[in-house]
């Protein structure tokens, strides 16, 4: 099977931001070839045409992990909103021209019509591993842009399958969250997205837990792993901790790994 791991961002001109690792899981054995910016994998660096190659690579046969929220939290969505699929759409409609920053205030102003505390509320996934708000300050641009422009059209079309929310098929997408697997795999997770040498021996010792990860056996090429320790921004390791979650949940036959609730999606970690 064919993996890919991206780590995703909502920048106007993600060419060097979006990040995309390949690999090959055989069994429980992984194999990374490759990391590279979407700049270089698609010739690319405006918005629109990344998202459109991004789109056409969620499309192919294998697993791919995308670091970026699959939805929003249930007591935004509509009473009649009584599914994943449904809320994707009903997400893509309400802020079909919209942008980040507006999409933002729209689900902050439905976050206060709400019961509790707070504005910027999470689904029982991000709490489960502790993620932000789908449309926090952090996530918002991602969030905007990775449901509408990049999941929503392809969820449409048929042209994938969403595990758990969606039987497993030939051509699997699945969120991810890097922060969430370090921790799941008890390494570290903070502190390695800087231009020092403690940070590049952090993100050397993240590669080496990569490989002791449970579940799948990691294996990975030795220019994926000098790009990795090189990128001092860390996107180049995040795509690789994404393709590993999605081997790990592929080699798990995509069974959830923490609570979730069906209409907002379920972090892989």
């Amino acid at each position: 099977m064919d993996v890919r791991g991206v780590d995703f961002s909502g920048s106007a001109t993600p060419g060097q931001d979006v990040w995309l690792a390949e690999g090959r899981l055989d069994g429980d054995r992984l194999e990374v070839t490759r990391a590279r910016p979407a700049a270089e994998a698609f010739d690319a660096t405006a918005r629109e045409p990344v998202l459109s190659a991004l789109g056409e690579t969620l499309r192919s046969r294998g697993t791919t992990g995308v670091d970026v929220s699959f939805g929003m939290p249930a007591a935004l969505l509509p009473a009649a909103v009584d599914d994943w699929v449904g809320a994707v759409a009903w997400f893509r409609e309400t802020f079909d021209g919209a942008d980040a920053d507006g999409m933002r205030e729209t689900l902050k102003e439905r976050a206060r019509q709400q019961e509790g505390d707070g504005v910027e509320m999470k689904r029982r996934t991000d709490e489960a591993v502790r993620a932000n708000s789908p449309y926090s300050f952090i996530t918002h641009y991602q969030t905007l842009y990775g449901i509408r422009d990049l999941l929503a059209p392809a969820v449409a079309d048929g042209a994938v399958s969403v595990p758990p929310m969606q039987p497993a098929g030939e051509r699997n997408v699945v969120e991810i969250y890097p922060a969430g697997t370090l921790r799941r795999l008890e390494t570290v997770d903070e502190g390695y997205k800087e231009s020092t040498d403690e940070a590049a021996a952090a993100r050397a010792e993240i590669l080496t837990a990569l490989e002791a990860a449970p579940d799948v056996d990691v294996d990975l090429a030795e220019p994926v792993r000098k790009r990795a320790v090189a990128d001092d921004g860390g996107d180049a390791l995040d795509s690789v901790v994404a393709a590993v979650a999605a081997a790990r949940a592929a080699v798990r036959a995509f069974d959830p790994p923490t609570p979730f609730d069906p209409r907002e999606g379920c972090i892989y970690v």
